[in-house]
């Protein structure tokens, strides 16, 4: 529970913008690309240029050509007489050919962008952003062409003219029914890309997690023996990382649809008042400064309280786990106020939180409350003296609203922001945590031959770094030793095991070991894993091809033949941690020894929760199965299995001796 304090006590502090824009660029990147090590960066950089010449290309021609053919076809270009404006600025001295050009560019972008060396899965999934990105633009064409039917309705009811009234009507009838679709198309699309993203982005950081023992020593750098920052991998992995990919894919996509929005809805303002541009520009620019403080503290607030969070989650499901314990303790009193505390913390931030998103909530509502005004305000004089029409007047009042819309993304997105500030923020410190492939060379593997594992000078330092526990030790290990480590508790004995085995790294010296598949490391208390019996009994390999007699042969070997009368099939599940007592569960241990039969086998006191004859019926069988043994313990009565004792003395000395009988 060390972990839980220190991590709610120590504040975390959110990534720098700068650091946040570089990690949502390498999660893109590698949902998109895959693995970037694979490109230059001058190919990605002219990639995304020429991506980006090409959306504008798209937003200039091809909205624009879509929205006159549809409504030319569609006979209701009378009820937006407004159009004329976009058409002369489409039809600008060499406007065609920058559009053309820009989306020549834009194929060329798509042709480089998708090589055929990129893995499938990444083809396909450029094919949907594509597909989803032309549903925003044409999407924006029909607001646009909303926005015109509004202010040409307007204009019919100013003029008392119903047939140009029902005109219009119809027209903003017919793009609704054209949005609906639409809707549906681009917000199922996104949704189903952001369940995609998250299935790749959430097994790329679980192979990572489980990679090279990295949860392991995550573990042990949370317990306080070699310290941390890592709390509660766990939930980066399972919350984390889905709260930040939705977030990330709404967003992504909120501000495409900004840019073409903004796009748009510029021209559509410029051919009303170039005044209305520049007040927005400089309206929306003091505004977002304004609330740019208050995004920051926000975000912070918002990464702690995750944290906080997890580790009360934590608190209570470490309840759960040791329930039996805190009963016979009578420990209700005192698990009760360590929850509490937790349930403290967690509550002051969260009423910070809410402070502040209630602030910042407060703040973009007054924000766009004086913002509505604006555009009457610069366009009241040219309409009172008639220079401006009431379905002008609407129309810039619209657009005015769609680019402020557009313009204040970040303060509308605020609270979004800072979710994903937090979400990415721990799910980076996770990934930096964990190696990446070939980040740590495995220990060198021995041939098949005689000598099973050679220690050379080998060191190993104290967990919380006092000192030596062992020094220089050198030792080799024949097929068929039986070597006992004993020595006084804290001495080093699993500490060395676990050096052996990989997944300690030494203070200095090296260890070379058989194949992985030919040695196992048996911990004092086994991992039993959700699943059946056979899943138990198969652990950590899939045996496929092991019959149900042999199973029950083996239950019987090491004293479980109980097991297959309780359950007569062996796929029934259990909860097998509370169902098996300790002592079972060591046994069940030692039966996926006569499964798996490796070479080499080092057991750290795997028999300690047996009786003396349930430890003796134990060793007999490894021993009739020919295993090289590496034990650690305490009973005398293990001198009888074993040839030779090496015993550590905790300060760096060691003796290695034969066993006399």
């Amino acid at each position: 529970m060390q972990s839980v304090r220190r991590a709610a006590s120590v504040r975390q502090e959110p990534p720098a913008f700068g650091t946040f824009l570089g990690e949502w660029q390498k999660l893109i990147g590698a949902f998109l690309l895959g693995d970037l090590s694979r490109w230059r960066s001058g190919a990605l950089l002219g990639c995304t240029v020429l991506a980006a010449l090409a959306s504008s290309g798209l937003v200039i021609g091809g909205a624009a050509h879509l929205l006159l053919a549809l409504l030319g076809k569609a006979r209701l270009a009378m009820a937006f007489p407004y159009l004329d404006g976009a058409l002369a600025l489409w039809h600008l001295p060499g406007q065609p050919w920058l559009a053309l050009g820009l989306i020549g560019l834009g194929g060329g972008a798509g042709v480089a962008l998708l090589p055929a060396h990129l893995p499938l899965a990444q083809r396909r999934r450029w094919w949907a952003l594509l597909a989803l990105f032309t549903l925003l633009v044409v999407g924006t064409a029909v607001d646009v062409a909303f926005t015109e039917g509004n202010g040409a309705v307007m204009e019919a009811l100013n003029a008392r003219s119903a047939p140009r009234f029902w005109a219009s009507a119809m027209g903003l009838g017919a793009i609704y029914l054209l949005t609906l679709p639409l809707q549906y198309l681009n917000g199922y699309g996104q949704q189903c890309l952001a369940l995609v993203w998250r299935a790749s982005a959430t097994t790329a950081l679980q192979r990572r997690y489980l990679r090279r023992h990295a949860y392991d020593r995550l573990e042990r750098q949370a317990s306080g023996r070699q310290g941390g920052p890592i709390d509660n991998p766990d939930q980066r992995i399972a919350d984390d990382v889905n709260r930040m990919v939705f977030s990330s894919t709404d967003l992504l996509f909120g501000f495409c649809a900004t840019l073409l929005s903004l796009a748009a809805y510029v021209l559509v303002l410029v051919g009303i008042s170039a005044w209305l541009v520049l007040a927005l520009a400089i309206a929306t620019l003091i505004g977002n400064v304004s609330i740019a403080g208050l995004v920051r503290q926000l975000s912070g607030l918002s990464v702690r309280q995750q944290g906080l969070e997890a580790d009360y989650r934590f608190a209570l499901m470490h309840l759960r786990s040791h329930a039996e314990g805190v009963a016979m303790l009578r420990g209700e009193r005192a698990v009760a106020l360590g929850l509490l505390l937790r349930l403290g913390r967690l509550l002051r931030n969260l009423e910070r939180v809410i402070r502040w998103r209630e602030l910042v909530t407060q703040s973009s509502g007054l924000y766009a409350f004086v913002m509505q005004f604006v555009p009457y305000l610069i366009l009241s004089s040219a309409y009172f003296s008639g220079h401006l029409g009431l379905g002008q007047l609407t129309v810039g009042s619209i657009a005015f609203g769609q680019v402020q819309i557009a313009l204040s993304f970040l303060i509308d997105r605020a609270d979004a922001f800072s979710g994903l500030f937090a979400s990415l923020h721990r799910v980076s410190e996770l990934q930096r945590s964990c190696p990446a492939d070939g980040s740590m060379a495995p220990s060198p593997a021995l041939p098949m031959a005689p000598t099973l594992a050679v220690i050379d000078a080998l060191s190993v330092g104290h967990p919380q770094g006092r000192g030596l526990l062992i020094e220089r030790l050198s030792l080799s290990i024949p097929a068929g030793e039986r070597l006992l480590i004993s020595g006084p508790s804290g001495c080093g004995k699993t500490t060395l095991l676990r050096v052996v085995a990989g997944l300690v790294d030494p203070a200095a010296g090296s260890v070379s070991l058989p194949r992985p598949r030919d040695w196992m490391l048996l911990p004092q208390q086994p991992y039993l894993p959700l699943g059946s019996l056979r899943q138990q009994l198969t652990f950590p390999r899939h045996t496929a091809g092991v019959s149900d007699p042999r199973l029950r042969e083996v239950l019987a070997g090491v004293g479980l033949e109980h097991l297959a009368e309780r359950y007569p099939s062996f796929d029934s599940e259990d909860d097998w941690a509370r169902v098996l007592s300790g002592g079972e569960q060591q046994r069940l241990s030692i039966a996926r020894l006569l499964l798996h039969r490796p070479r080499l086998v080092m057991l750290d006191e795997a028999t300690s929760a047996t009786d003396l004859a349930s430890e003796s019926r134990l060793y007999g069988l490894m021993l009739e199965q020919g295993f090289t043994l590496i034990s650690v313990g305490h009973r005398p009565s293990l001198l009888a299995f074993h040839r030779r004792e090496l015993r550590l003395d905790g300060r760096g000395g060691w003796a290695l001796e034969p066993i006399v009988a």
